[in-house]
C-alpha cells in the first residue's frame, strides 16, 4: 500500500485544494501498480514498434487508430486500481488520525485533480506514438491523416488514449467512495472490461455507431485477412464530447457521497453533464459517417 500523507492545513481557498491535490498526485506517481502500467504500456509499444520493423517484407507499422487500446488498458485500468486504493486509504487515515485535512468533498475533489496524472502519461504516450510514425511512416493505404480527415483521427487518438487514462483514475475515485467490499476494484475493472467487450459486438456491422454508447469504443477493426481494415461508423469528436461528460459526471458523482457537499449548485452541474453526454452521444450516432468505411488492400498484410 501506499504511503499515507495528509496535509494538516489547507482546508479553504483554491491554493489548499491544490495543496491536497498534488500530495494525492505524488502518492499516485509513487504507486506500484500505476507504476507497473506506465511502464507496461510505453514497454509494449516499444516492442510492437521494434518487432514491426524486423520482417523485410513489412517497411510499415500499421493498425495505427487501434494502438490506443495499448494505454487504456494499461494505463487506465491500472489508474482506476491504484486511484481506488488512495481513496479508501485516505479515508481510512482521516478516521485513525481522527481529523480531516477539509470535507470529504473537497478531499474527493482533490483526489479527482490527481488524475490529471495517468491523463498527462496517456499525453507522452501519444507523443511517442507520433513520433514512432513519423519515423516509420504507414502504408498509403492506412487509416491516418492521408486517409482520413485530421480532427477524425485526432477525436479518436485522444478519446481512447489520454482521455481513457483520465477517465480510468475517475472511475477509481468515483470506486473508492461508493463501492467498500474488498476486491471492488478489481470487480469493476472486470466488470467494465466485459462491458466493452460486449458493447463492441457488431461494431464493423450495418449499425456500428450503436456501440458509442461504451466507454471505449473501438473504431479501428485491426487488419482483416484480405489485408484491408475497417473503420466503424458515428462521429469521433461528438464521442470524445461523450467520453469527456462521462469522465466529469464520474468526478462530480463521487464528491455526491459526501452528504454536506449535495448542494443545489452540484446537482445542476451533474444534471447538465448528463444531459451533455447524452447530446453528445446522440450526435455521435448520428452524424459523422453513417457506414463502415472500408480501406483498399495493404499488400504486405494480405498473405498474412
Amino acid at each position: 500500500m501506499a504511503s499515507i500523507s495528509l496535509p494538516a492545513t489547507g482546508t479553504g481557498g483554491a491554493g489548499g485544494l491544490g495543496t491536497m491535490a498534488g500530495i494525492e498526485a505524488r502518492r499516485l506517481v509513487r504507486h506500484p501498480v500505476f507504476l507497473i502500467g506506465v511502464l507496461l504500456a510505453f514497454g509494449v509499444t516499444v516492442l510492437t514498434f521494434v518487432t514491426a520493423s524486423e520482417p523485410a517484407d513489412d517497411p510499415t507499422i500499421g493498425d495505427l487508430l487501434s494502438w490506443p487500446v495499448i494505454p487504456a488498458f494499461f494505463i487506465g485500468l491500472t489508474s482506476l486500481v491504484a486511484m481506488a486504493r488512495l481513496t479508501r486509504s485516505t479515508e481510512a487515515a482521516v478516521e485513525a488520525v481522527g481529523t480531516a485535512p477539509g470535507t470529504e468533498g473537497r478531499r474527493t475533489a482533490a483526489l479527482a485533480l490527481a488524475c490529471f496524472v495517468p491523463c498527462a502519461v496517456g499525453v507522452v504516450w501519444t507523443a511517442m506514438m507520433l513520433a514512432m510514425v513519423a519515423a516509420k511512416p504507414p502504408a498509403p493505404q492506412e487509416w491516418w491523416f492521408d486517409t482520413m480527415p485530421d480532427w477524425q483521427v485526432w477525436s479518436i487518438l485522444v478519446a481512447l488514449g489520454p482521455v481513457a487514462c483520465l477517465g480510468g483514475g475517475l472511475l477509481g475515485v468515483l470506486t473508492g467512495r461508493w463501492v467498500t467490499f474488498p476486491g471492488a476494484a478489481a470487480v469493476v475493472v472486470v466488470g467494465l472490461v466485459a462491458l466493452d467487450l460486449v458493447g463492441q459486438i457488431g461494431s464493423t456491422g450495418g449499425a456500428s455507431e450503436l456501440r458509442l454508447w461504451v466507454p471505449w469504443a473501438m473504431f479501428h477493426s485491426g487488419t482483416n485477412t484480405d489485408g484491408t481494415a475497417d473503420v466503424g461508423a458515428g462521429n469521433p469528436l461528438f464521442y470524445l464530447g461523450y467520453v469527456l461528460c462521462l469522465c466529469a459526471a464520474a468526478a462530480l458523482v463521487a464528491i455526491w457521497h459526501d452528504k454536506a457537499a449535495r448542494t443545489r449548485q452540484l446537482r445542476t452541474a451533474i444534471v447538465a453533464v448528463v444531459v451533455a453526454g447524452l447530446a453528445c452521444l446522440t450526435l455521435a450516432m448520428l452524424t459523422g459517417p453513417g457506414e463502415v468505411r472500408h480501406s483498399d488492400p495493404i499488400p504486405y498484410q494480405v498473405s498474412k
